[in-house]
């Protein structure tokens, strides 16, 4: 099986993905660009896995500089003793806590943030899971506006499909087959975290809607920058043109045909109305079409891909 090349370059410094790896190489291709990625940026990578699993790791990092990332303090090893089961079973709060408190550490120490990725060591019980799934779901609620990045990862093919649902529905984004994915089926926590059937519908049709709309602003952009480029094709020649008109008109001072003049006059302001016209309409639906030092008004949002978008809270 041919393995997926990952992409993560476009991966912000806060983000809570879920990782269906189908292969041991790809989990381990895909973890090596994650930890490069964030050594690169200056920021904390913490990897969480048995003690097999890090030598592994540390061996695979070895091109860029693994040992001396250990050394520094830029990446840390842990197992989940170490962390998610330090009190001696899984509790969600210490657990919540305990991220808090690295993202507060690598800040401190002079990081620009940290970023985790952890996998379950073994099989998780049915009594286990639901706590799993409220961790995952309240990760979102308190590390989600923070500089925190985590990479839930998992082997795809060895996670039942009801529980694979819920993985998808704790994460806003999945990262499959190397390619960073918006994730239509997150829920907010307490849509996720409830039997409340007609708050899941309503959050769905959210989701639809918001994801339309998104898509709507992708369709438009590649017209509105066309737009923006015709506009400044014509404009230099409409200068041009319209120079020569008021020269020819300065010229023929008393002589006849003024209307003919007139007649130019009014297709030039024509063609100048449509170039301003052109040129709005890009401006209005493309920040990148704007003119420099022209902002978006105070709190206008910029939408830079089609990410579930959290509406209030009701």
């Amino acid at each position: 099986m041919e393995v997926p090349t990952p992409r993560l370059g476009a991966l912000r410094s806060s983000g809570h993905l879920c990782f269906p790896y189908e292969s041991d190489a790809e989990k381990s291709a895909t973890l090596v660009e994650f930890i490069r990625e964030g050594l690169a940026r200056h920021e904390r990578c913490l990897f969480i896995g048995t003690p097999a699993d890090q030598e592994s790791l540390l061996a695979s990092l070895t091109p860029v500089g693994g040992e001396r990332a250990l050394e520094r303090g830029s990446l840390v090893l842990a197992t989940q003793g170490e962390t998610y089961l330090r009190t001696g079973r899984f509790d969600v709060e210490d657990a919540l806590s305990l991220m808090e408190g690295l993202v507060d550490r690598a800040l401190a120490d002079g990081f620009g943030g940290l970023r985790a990725t952890g996998e379950a060591s073994g099989p998780v019980s049915d009594e286990l899971w639901p706590l799993v799934t409220r961790y995952e779901a309240l990760l979102n609620e308190r590390l989600g506006r923070r500089p925190f990045l985590a990479l839930c990862r998992f082997h795809a093919g060895q996670v039942r499909p009801e529980r694979f649902q819920d993985v998808l529905r704790t994460h806003p984004h999945a990262l499959v087959r190397g390619d960073i994915c918006c994730n239509p089926f997150y829920e907010r926590a307490e849509v996720a975290l409830s039997d409340d059937s007609r708050a899941r519908l309503d959050w769905q049709l959210h989701q639809l809607r918001a994801y339309n709309r998104a898509r709507k602003r992708l369709e438009l952009r590649p017209r509105d920058r066309f737009l923006s480029v015709l506009a400044d094709e014509i404009a230099d020649p409409l200068f041009a043109l319209k120079r020569e008109v008021h020269a020819l008109g300065a010229t023929q001072g008393e002589m006849p045909a003024p209307e003919r003049l007139e007649a130019a006059h009014r297709h030039l302001r024509r063609l100048t109305a449509a170039v301003e016209q052109m040129r709005s309409v890009a401006r209005l639906a493309d920040p990148a079409a704007r003119a420099p030092g022209e902002g978006d008004a105070p709190g206008e949002a910029q939408v830079d891909d089609p990410a579930p978008v959290t509406s209030p809270k009701r």
